[in-house]
């Protein structure tokens, strides 16, 4: 039975240096190696020689077989064990070697070395999953994304392990080979995170450890959603129509994050201005002016990485809005604005708005302000105001008036118009005069609301009221005429009219009194007294007034330049001293003047009148009623 050698196996890579051992060691103390000789398997040739017979190891005889190595192989026979060194291997260098060794004494050792040369990868190349090659740094994921990488190698012998690190931890080994044979690794690595911006992905390509690996590596990208964002605003509360600045920070974003500002979901464009920060801070600022309908609203401000779906984080402020009360006023519900009549009872609601509460609630009746009298019948109450009995003189514009640290807010004025049934224009009676066959025109005016519908007139004499016919009477809104001709002394007396309207007849009529009349007599025994330079003063009785109010009248007329005065009273001043006057007493009422009294030459005597030339004085009369 044939011996079996021993086999040593031993790798070495394509292109670079291996060593083939082979133990010279003698087994005995006084042996030597004489001769090694390298053989290929199949070949019965040495090609190498290595003969150190009669020798020192270092001048001993070299062959090396052009055939095989030639100059690439060298024989180390210093180390332990000895090597045969080869450089540049070449595929054909691979197969099976034997190491023969002579010694002096013992018998001749051969040692087989089963010799593979290794043929190391491509360097790996990195696809994304759109098959675009991967250079150093690898386009951003977004956060919470999921890596999808290939990583393909060619060549091999034996086919490489391909794997994925990610830093210096694996983190995935599986790789298949194609049928070109490319080795393949596909990389699923799910929700990226903040924790591998910039970490390194490198894919390892390994058939040996006789030389490093080949490899690739790129560097993660990653776009972050921002972690925080905050409103910056310290005021407790804001005023209407006041422009406020209201900042807003964003941190942890990648790329700075874009920050919006909301209210009540609805966007509010340009009117914030945004600004970068280091350490993916973003600042943005909103210049906004509050308005009442604002308040107890939210103002919010949202940081969003635009590059990732639903990165939206936002932080809200409730916007408290103080301003001036808005301040509305109505009539009682219960109540018809359109009737309302005189002796009713009504109220009014002031409806306030307001922030801060109003401290203030005044009221007022067409400008004058109203206070609490429950016997004038003003009941304030709340926000209430209750007239009690109103009168057609509460009738008017209301308006109620609200103040707080904002202001005044007044409401628009509230008309109570209160219904009466008709009374008469004036306070008093009417009288007229007239001769018997003269026509008067009689006018009754009367004050009601609405106003009046129709009127009718009497007459009474006597003690007798007759109804006067409606053919003699015209009427308008508000007032009718009568057309009133006495004809006898029986037609003289008391006529009457009254008004009717939707609330009722007018209770007191108004009233004329219809007496004949004519001129009045002359005034009597008038005398004149307390004469002075330019004064005096007359005393008259008066005459017959005519059946009607009489007046006096006075017209005063210069001598000799009879210069006609106005109508005058009966004390006269500052006359002219040294004229000459006429005085014309008259007494007058409706129907005409009476006779006149003359007072003749009347003269204010005064000091002598200088007779050079001068510029004069010129002097008015003056005249006083007593």
């Amino acid at each position: 039975m044939a011996y079996e050698l021993p086999i040593t196996t031993v790798s070495g890579v394509l292109g670079k240096q291996a060593s083939l051992p082979c133990d010279i060691r003698p087994l005995e103390r006084d042996d030597a190696v004489y001769m090694v000789l390298w053989f290929k398997e199949e070949d019965n040739e040495p090609l190498y020689n290595f003969d150190i017979r009669g020798r020192q190891v270092a001048q001993a005889r070299l062959f090396s077989s052009e055939k095989y190595f030639g100059k690439r192989a060298f024989f180390r026979a210093t180390s332990h064990p000895a090597q045969l060194l080869v450089d540049d291997l070449r595929l054909a260098d691979e197969g099976v070697y034997r190491c023969r060794v002579d010694f002096r004494n013992s018998p001749t050792r051969n040692v087989k070395i089963n010799f593979t040369v290794v043929v190391p990868p491509d360097r790996p190349v990195i696809y994304d999953s759109r098959r675009q090659v991967k250079t150093n740094i690898v386009e951003p994921y977004s956060e919470g994304s999921d890596i999808q990488l290939i990583c393909e190698v060619k060549g091999g012998r034996p086919r490489p392990n391909v794997t994925w690190y990610l830093d210096n931890t694996v983190i995935d080994e599986s790789y298949e080979v194609r049928s070109d044979g490319t080795t393949v690794n596909h990389l699923s690595y799910p929700n990226i995170g903040r924790q591998h911006l910039d970490a390194r992905l490198m894919c390892v390509a390994s058939n040996t450890n006789l030389t490093p690996p080949n490899n690739k590596v790129v560097v993660l990208d990653v776009n972050l959603k921002p972690v925080a964002v905050h409103v910056l605003f310290k005021e407790r509360h804001v005023s209407a129509g006041k422009r406020y600045d209201i900042e807003c920070k964003s941190s942890g974003s990648r790329p700075e994050a874009v920050i919006s500002w909301w209210k009540s979901g609805k966007l509010l464009k340009r009117m914030n201005k945004n600004f970068s920060e280091t350490g993916n801070q973003s600042l943005s600022v909103l210049s906004f002016t509050p308005v009442v309908e604002d308040d107890g609203k939210y103002l919010t401000c949202r940081a969003e990485n635009p590059l990732i779906q639903d990165s939206g984080i936002e932080d809200k402020l409730r916007l408290s809005v103080h301003y001036t009360p808005i301040v509305t006023l109505k009539m009682g519900s219960s109540l018809n604005p359109d009737d309302i009549k005189e002796g009713d009872d009504i109220y009014f609601d002031c409806h306030i708005q307001s922030n801060p509460k109003p401290y203030k609630l005044a009221w007022y009746h067409n400008g004058n302000e109203l206070h609490h009298n429950v016997t004038a019948g003003i009941i304030l109450s709340d926000h209430s105001l209750a007239l009690q009995g109103v009168s057609r003189n509460m009738a008017g514009e209301y308006t109620c008036i609200a103040t707080n640290t904002e202001g005044r807010g007044a409401s628009k004025g509230e008309p109570l118009r209160v219904h009466y049934a008709p009374v008469c224009g004036t306070d008093r009676e009417e009288l007229l005069g007239a001769l018997k066959h003269e026509t008067l025109q009689l006018k009754c005016e009367v004050d009601a609301s609405p106003p009046a519908e129709s009127f009718h007139w009497t007459f009474n004499s006597s003690g007798e009221q007759t109804e006067l016919p409606a053919k003699l009477h015209s009427s308008e809104t508000g007032l009718s005429r009568l057309n009133y001709t006495p004809t006898s002394d029986l037609d003289y007396g008391t006529i009457s009219c009254w008004g009717r309207n939707a609330i009722g007849v007018q209770k007191t009529p108004c009233v004329f009194q219809v007496v004949a009349a004519g001129r009045p007599f002359a005034l009597q025994n008038c005398t004149i007294s307390n004469q002075s330079s330019d004064s005096l003063h007359i005393e008259c009785i008066e005459g017959f007034d005519g059946g009607l109010p009489q007046m006096f009248l006075l017209e005063l007329v210069e001598v000799p330049a009879l210069r006609l005065h106005p109508p005058v009273q009966f004390f006269l001043d500052n006359l002219e001293p040294g004229t000459s006057y006429r005085i014309i007493l008259f007494a007058a009422n409706a129907k005409g003047r009476s006779e006149p009294v003359i007072v003749d030459d009347i003269t204010f005597k005064g000091v002598a009148k200088y007779t050079g030339e001068y510029l004069p004085t010129i002097r008015r009369p003056r005249i006083w009623c007593f």
